[in-house]
């Protein structure tokens, strides 16, 4: 089951997640250029490379983002984690798109 509220997601564990986002920039939509390298990362914390349980890059061809965590990811320990989608552009500069908190629970047996 998926469940998203505002920024914050349940998922249960071993199922699929398909999060979709519109890009913007100043306000505006943005769409990504061919350097931007774009990824949705996943941690129990907000602290460091180290302790990432996802991360998927993606690319896009217009303002609106898809990202597809297949089931077999999606297999991590029950409890709560902290997410975010950030785009890193040519020049270096980081943009977070979005973050909230991403909450695995149990699957039935």
């Amino acid at each position: 089951m998926l469940t998203i509220s505002g920024n914050d997601i349940i998922l249960t564990r071993g199922d699929t997640l398909t999060l979709t986002v519109s890009l913007k920039k100043d306000g505006n939509p943005y769409t990504p250029e061919a350097a931007d390298v774009i990824r949705l990362a996943c941690s129990k914390s907000w602290l460091g490379n180290a302790g990432y349980s996802l991360m998927f890059e993606a690319t896009i061809p217009n303002d609106t983002l898809t990202v597809t965590i297949p089931a077999t990811a999606t297999k991590i320990p029950e409890g709560a984690y902290n997410y975010d989608v950030e785009i890193t552009h040519d020049d270096g500069c980081v943009d977070t798109v979005i973050s909230g908190r991403l909450t695995i629970t149990g699957e039935a047996k």
